[in-house]
């Protein structure tokens, strides 16, 4: 195959096919700047071979990369700013250093991944199995990384009624922090100020309830949270907000510990999964918008602008 093959393409994708260092295909894209490939049989020689030769490549995706295990990403040479890491199972170690990556994501059931020296690195997306294992799943040395300010944090399992989590390193750089977590009836959402408290300057906080599966909304006692103070914490989002107690619980949370909170927005849930007899549905709702306006509307300091969408 000629060298110089696609030297004009800027954007390429390969997938359910099988690629070898020993072929030349990726030696001529000198203006590639976009590659995505999917499903590919691929060997980290091949991808550190690929990053060599791509001199204008900015943005790199691998999924369900088979054969995948090991490879490195290093050189102030490289133009890669944009790197996404899904579903590689075979993955052993991956090695990203000294380059200036912007954006890094990665997706799944643990983390292989050691990032360090990335002066450009500002935003971190990480999708992993379970809020309990997020001491396993933040990448070594993340917290080292001086300009991570945006943290995206999803969870495929269940939140549980004993959720525990282990103590997190602290990620002082991180400004604004994204948690998606999915529900199930009325799992206290408090260990989750464990990983807000992990981000002590944070400035902007999104929560959003994922897949409200029989979500239950029995009345008890609140709980309260004596956290440290939240000084930089200007406005929080609170996503599918059902209106259970251990909903109005983290808002009590915000209210008693974010001391600059300027802004709570309030997106009510509107749906659910929900099990009747033997089979499963989805319904509309509607209790969970008045029990929102109910419980929070005029309770809250007058400094805090309470937005219910």
């Amino acid at each position: 195959m000629d060298d110089d093959v696609g030297c004009s393409q800027r954007t390429s994708g390969l997938s359910n096919v099988g690629l070898s260092p020993s072929i030349s295909w990726h030696v001529g894209f000198r203006y590639l700047e976009e590659l995505c490939l999917n499903r590919v049989t691929v060997d980290g020689e091949l991808v550190e071979q690929l990053l060599a030769n791509c001199p204008k490549l900015e943005r790199l995706v691998l999924e369900e990369a088979r054969t995948l295990t090991r490879f490195r990403v290093s050189g102030r040479s490289l133009k890669l700013k944009y790197l996404r890491i899904l579903w590689c199972d075979d993955l052993e170690y991956v090695e990203i250093y000294d380059t200036d990556l912007v954006s890094f994501t990665f997706v799944g059931m643990r983390m292989p991944v050691c990032l360090d020296k990335l002066p450009q690195l500002s935003e971190v997306s990480i999708r992993g199995s379970s809020l309990e294992q997020l001491h396993v799943m933040l990448p070594p040395r993340l917290s080292s990384l001086p300009c991570v300010q945006i943290l995206k944090l999803e969870f495929f399992r269940l939140l549980s009624e004993n959720l525990q989590i282990r103590q997190l390193p602290k990620l002082t750089s991180v400004k604004q922090l994204i948690l998606r977590v999915p529900v199930f009836k009325e799992a206290s959402l408090l260990p989750l100020t464990l990983v807000i408290e992990a981000c002590p300057c944070v400035r902007s906080f999104v929560l959003e309830l994922m897949y409200p599966d029989d979500m239950l909304c029995r009345q008890r006692k609140l709980k309260r949270v004596d956290g440290p103070p939240h000084r930089y914490l200007k406005e929080v989002e609170f996503h599918n907000y059902y209106g259970r107690p251990c909903d109005l619980e983290l808002v009590i949370y915000f209210v008693d510990n974010a001391i600059a909170l300027e802004k709570l927005v309030v997106s009510p849930c509107e749906e659910e999964m929900v099990t009747v007899g033997e089979r499963r549905m989805l319904k509309k709702l509607k209790e969970p918008r008045e029990r929102a306006w109910q419980q929070l509307k005029g309770k809250l300091p007058s400094k805090i602008d309470l937005v219910i969408n």
